[in-house]
């Protein structure tokens, strides 16, 4: 089942995929020496809709340590173009967590403000998505990113929302 949080105050629905949470849950940090892991997210837009629909695995060429994760940019910014291409947007980043319930770090904010600035879009904040160990919808942290911080969202588990199909 997709999972959704509230974009703001009657704003939208953030809807993650099937999809998505699949390829995140590939890499959750469940065993003592599991590194963080982490990716891109793409959508479509529905009216006020965000459907996340593909979630990027980690690659070979980015670093990765138990509690540490950086991507390779060259090859981001490659997979943004692909799925553009594709009718999908980039939305955001997600990585994990070795923990049950994640935080943002200070480096996963500034990082993801300096993504926001210094990337050409028409987006008003990019989505940072963090997996942690906990089986339900509270081990994920999901907020927005701009230039003056972040702000959480809230979980939103039995709203109703047309799901949009990927593009063939």
């Amino acid at each position: 089942m997709s999972l959704r949080w509230l974009l703001g105050q009657n704003t939208g629905i953030l809807i993650v995929s099937d999809e998505a949470l699949a390829v995140m849950h590939r890499f959750k940090q469940t065993r003592l020496l599991d590194k963080e892991a982490g990716g891109q997210l793409f959508a479509q837009f529905s009216g006020p809709n965000v459907h996340i629909l593909k979630a990027t695995p980690p690659s070979l060429l980015d670093w990765r340590s138990r509690y540490g994760f950086r991507p390779n940019r060259r090859l981001q910014r490659m997979q943004i173009a692909k799925y553009y291409a594709r009718g999908l947007h980039f939305v955001g980043d997600w990585h994990t967590h070795p923990e049950s319930h994640p935080t943002p770090s200070s480096e996963d904010v500034t990082g993801m403000q300096d993504c926001f600035r210094r990337s050409k879009h028409d987006l008003t904040a990019f989505l940072m998505v963090i997996l942690g160990t906990v089986q339900s919808q509270d081990g994920y942290y999901v907020g927005l990113v701009d230039e003056t911080g972040l702000r959480p969202l809230t979980a939103a588990a039995h709203l109703e929302a047309e799901i949009v199909r990927p593009l063939d």
